[in-house]
């Protein structure tokens, strides 16, 4: 039998069918199942004459680009997720500070905000003070209580502005009017008002105090920083009173922290003006307000301890040097004390740190009486301490005082303060100075 194959030149030609040979000689491989060459592509998305298509929803899609480019993939991985956590942080940011935080405000002072921290972030000080001015002068117009929380607190973020720039003085002569108007409008409506809310006014009174205060260190006019420190420990003292004369069960606007963060600021501009007798009385006095004792105790007792071990003995007080530092040393060992018996959860790292300091003050008092023994030993606590809990400050100040209880047993040791002091004929701590912690510093 012979096949008829179609030629273009000759179209009637035949061939004999003993010259046609077949591709396969059985009948099984002629029904094998056709499978991809690549069993991670299928090959349904080659496609002939149009645009190639992919299915995102298909982890197929995924393999494949993967397979083609495995660099070019996991780089567009990463920036992927780059840019939803970028999104997803912006967007947190947005709801928190745009709309959480603006949603007591009514729309019309609203608007003029979110424009102000717009221009704000941008580094735009002229159009953030601007919507600010609008934001104020706009609660004014809608009749905003001039004493509430929205107001008084969008007057001291447009004070703060001022801090930004390095202006102070410009906050301080808003904070100064923003003080006094309150306390005039309060005298006003006293009445209205009744004891509580009067109490949770002069919470916001006393903290724009603490405020001027700070902005006046940093002019640079500690006089009056001093002053501003004095008015708000004394009004203080006049809430500490009033609050606990309210009845049991009754709200307490203010905490024990509060009222002792309040002295600490007085405390410590005390100490940086070598007014030490002040300062301990005021570190005591907060210490005194914790019931019972926290973590924060263990720093201001050291504190109280370190200032007494640098004041001065006046020249009728019954009390020599030894005396003095025998006193230190005992509020150092109190605060120690206290810290061995608070536990976790309670303790936190303030505890461990404030051992630290506590250990070295030890040390130095030792070194000063003449206990090298013990001052070392001291010393080498506070260093392993710091060393543990990973505290940098703390674990450099103990290594520089070994080193110098080292040359001391060398007999190579100079103290440089030693000239000056003997000139100054001050009785003062050798070495390195007491270590406090400042109220800057707790926060």
């Amino acid at each position: 039998m012979a096949l008829r194959i179609q030629w273009p030149s000759k179209p009637n030609s035949r061939v004999p069918s003993m010259l046609v040979r077949r591709i396969h000689s059985s009948n099984r491989l002629q029904t094998l199942p056709k499978k991809p060459y690549n069993p991670y592509v299928n090959l349904d998305h080659f496609q002939e004459g149009g645009k190639r298509k992919y299915n995102l929803f298909k982890l197929d899609t995924y393999r494949e680009a993967y397979h083609d480019s495995p660099k070019m993939f996991s780089f567009a991985i990463f920036a992927f997720f780059v840019v939803v956590t970028l999104f997803g942080f912006t967007f947190h940011w947005v709801y928190r500070v745009m709309i959480v935080g603006l949603h007591n405000y009514p729309e019309p002072v609203a608007k003029y905000i979110r424009r102000a921290i717009f221009y704000e972030q941008k580094m735009d000080i002229d159009g953030c003070i601007q919507n600010y001015q609008r934001a104020i002068i706009m609660s004014e117009i809608i009749g905003m209580d001039p004493l509430s929380d929205e107001v008084t607190g969008l007057k001291i973020k447009y004070a703060e502005i001022a801090e930004k720039v390095e202006v102070y003085s410009k906050g301080i002569e808003y904070l100064e009017r923003l003080r006094f108007e309150m306390l005039a409008l309060m005298d006003d409506r006293k009445e209205e008002l009744g004891v509580l809310k009067r109490l949770k006014l002069m919470k916001r009174v006393i903290g724009i105090a603490v405020k001027i205060g700070d902005y006046q260190l940093l002019d640079k006019d500690e006089d009056q920083a001093e002053k501003t420190f004095e008015w708000s420990v004394a009004q203080t003292m006049k809430v500490m009173d009033a609050q606990s004369r309210l009845k049991e069960g009754e709200e307490r606007p203010w905490t024990s922290e509060e009222f002792g963060s309040v002295f600490e600021n007085l405390a410590s501009l005390y100490e940086r003006a070598n007014k030490f007798d002040y300062a301990s009385t005021l570190y005591l006095q907060a210490a005194n307000l914790f019931h019972p004792p926290n973590c924060h105790s263990v720093i201001l007792l050291n504190n109280v301890g370190a200032c007494n071990m640098q004041r001065r003995i006046p020249s009728g007080e019954p009390m020599d040097r030894n005396t003095q530092l025998e006193s230190a040393k005992r509020w150092m060992e109190k605060a120690l004390d206290i810290a061995a018996y608070i536990k976790p959860p309670t303790r936190t790292e303030e505890c461990d740190q404030g051992c630290v300091v506590a250990l070295q003050n030890l040390g130095e008092i030792e070194e000063q009486l003449g206990k090298i023994d013990e001052a070392k030993a001291k010393y080498t606590e506070a260093e392993s301490l710091a060393h543990a809990i990973q505290y940098l400050d703390g674990y450099r100040n103990a290594g520089f005082a070994l080193e110098r209880i080292k040359q001391r047993e060398m007999g190579i040791f100079e103290d440089p303060k030693q000239k000056s002091e003997e000139k100054k004929e001050k009785s003062t701590p050798g070495g390195l100075p007491p270590l406090t912690f400042s109220n800057s510093n707790k926060k």
